[in-house]
Parts: C-alpha cells; sequence; structure tokens
C-alpha cells in the first residue's frame, strides 16, 4: 500500500527530530513566532522537479511521492528540495508535530483547476497562508471580512492576495517594476487528503515533467531556472542567462552536483529537447 505523505506525525516525529537539530530550531513560547522560525528554515529548501523525475523513473509513478522525511533528509544530505506537492507536505508534516494546527490546500492555475498547492496554518485562530512552492515563507493572514485585498512586499517582489466570492477564494498577483500578473487562485477551504493526493499524482502527467525547473531565494534575490533559461530578480532588475550545465545548475541552487547530473541524463535519454 503506497504511504501517505499527509499522515499526521505520530508523537516524537524522528523527522521533526532531524528537521529541529539541522536548523537549530529553539522552542517559542508565541506560536507566531515558532511559525516563523520554521517558515525562515524551510526558505532554504528549493523547489526543483530534479528530484521528482529521477523518483517516477527510478520506482514508477505509484511509489513517486516524496514524503516528508525524503524530503527532509535529502535536503540535509544533497541540499535538494521538491516541487509544491512534497513541499507542502514536509512543511505541513513539521508543524503539525509541533502541534499547531495546519492544513492542506488547492489551488486553480490558468492551465488546470488543482494545479498548485499550499498550507493553511492557524495563528490566533486566524487562517494564515504559507505557500513553499511559490517562495511565500512567511505566514500571510488571509483577508477577511471587509477587507478585500493585501499588499505584502517581499525582498524581490510585491504580492497581492485578493479576497474572492466571500472569501472561499483568494487570487494571488504579483507586481514587480510596475507589472502585475494574476498567478492563481488558491481555495481556501482546507482539502480532502484524497483530492490533494489526486493532485499530486496527476501532476506527474504535467508538461513540467519534461524540463529542469527550480527556483529558489539566496541574498534577497530569486533565483529561477526552466529549461536552460536563468534569471535572476531582485526588486530592481532582472538578469537573464542560459544555464544548462550540472555544475553550473548546482552551483547556483545549492544541490549536490551528481543529482543535477543524472537528472539531466534522463532528460537526455528520454529526448526531451527545451531552451
Amino acid at each position: 500500500m503506497t504511504k501517505n505523505p499527509l499522515a499526521r506525525p505520530e508523537p516524537g516525529s524522528p523527522t521533526l527530530e532531524v528537521f529541529r537539530k539541522y536548523f537549530h530550531l529553539e522552542p517559542q513560547e508565541s506560536a507566531a513566532l515558532l511559525v516563523e522560525n520554521v517558515a525562515t528554515a524551510f526558505s532554504s529548501i528549493p523547489y526543483e522537479n530534479l528530484t521528482k523525475i529521477l523518483k517516477q523513473d527510478h520506482e514508477g509513478q505509484r511509489a513517486a511521492r516524496r514524503c516528508p522525511e525524503e524530503v527532509i533528509e535529502d535536503h540535509i544530505r544533497l541540499g535538494s528540495g521538491g516541487t509544491c506537492f512534497s513541499l507542502t507536505a514536509a512543511l505541513l508534516h513539521i508543524l503539525r508535530a509541533l502541534g499547531l494546527r495546519a492544513e492542506p490546500i488547492l489551488a486553480d492555475r490558468h492551465y488546470g483547476d488543482n494545479t498548485h498547492c499550499a498550507l493553511l496554518v492557524w495563528l490566533n485562530e486566524r487562517p494564515h497562508l504559507l505557500d513553499p512552492g511559490y517562495l511565500i515563507l512567511r505566514p500571510l493572514p488571509l483577508p477577511e471580512g471587509e477587507e478585500t485585498s493585501r499588499i505584502v512586499p517581499t525582498s524581490f517582489n510585491e504580492l497581492l492576495l485578493k479576497h474572492r466570492e466571500d472569501g472561499s477564494r483568494v487570487e494571488l498577483h504579483t507586481s514587480q517594476q510596475g507589472n502585475t500578473s494574476h498567478r492563481l487562485t488558491f481555495k481556501a477551504e482546507p482539502a480532502e487528503d484524497s483530492d490533494f493526493l489526486d493532485a499530486w499524482d496527476a501532476s506527474f502527467g504535467w508538461d513540467m515533467m519534461r524540463y529542469p525547473l527550480l527556483t529558489r531565494v539566496r541574498s534577497a534575490e530569486q533565483l529561477y531556472l526552466q529549461g536552460s533559461r536563468f534569471q535572476r530578480r531582485s526588486r530592481e532588475t532582472v538578469e537573464r542567462a542560459e544555464l544548462s550545465a550540472a555544475p553550473e545548475i548546482a552551483s547556483a541552487f545549492g544541490i549536490e552536483e551528481g543529482l543535477v547530473a543524472r537528472a539531466l541524463a534522463l532528460f537526455s535519454r528520454r529526448g526531451e529537447e527545451y531552451d
């Protein structure tokens, strides 16, 4: 039977203890400060699809979901991360293991329903958004009541959350250098495990499995690679370059070079072509 990556942590979660020790996570009296410290630690874990592609190739799609312990232990060992589903499941596990109320949510992009995910964590009885797949790793209270939108500055852009349909949906827009784009729409109600896992399984057939896709924040800049197109983004500038060699990708994103090389070789064996 395939393991459920969303399963509630057992008392004394080994994954939490590994995470706590590696990131020097200290107990906090304030739940809000504890969540911020967890999220800050988690922000060093990159979004990347290389581990997802390699595991699917090695073990087949039915066993290809990466569980929280894999994500955390592989990051410590290899500098790797995961895509939105495995990152969300890992962060969800850590928060729940700390005794916090946290639930997964799904989101729609322009190309389909349930094509992204994130989580809500409750602080002072109010849901706050965390989205490791979209680098939202500071807990953001959802707009509520008469508050229809919220602007949140980051180190490299501005986030705009817009309240829709009486709060049942929340749009995410990003703004940089005067340009604003609608990215996705969150469903603000917690997702059933079965719906989340169905969306996760469907993701193995998406186009993003056909080319490298990586992003992370370093030194207040967003690094982003799609195929061989690399961007380094700050609030003021966007630098673009070609990045296709394993040593260069490994250095930029802090991932073990051998892992990157194996993934690139797999793309090549499959005959994938990308710019």
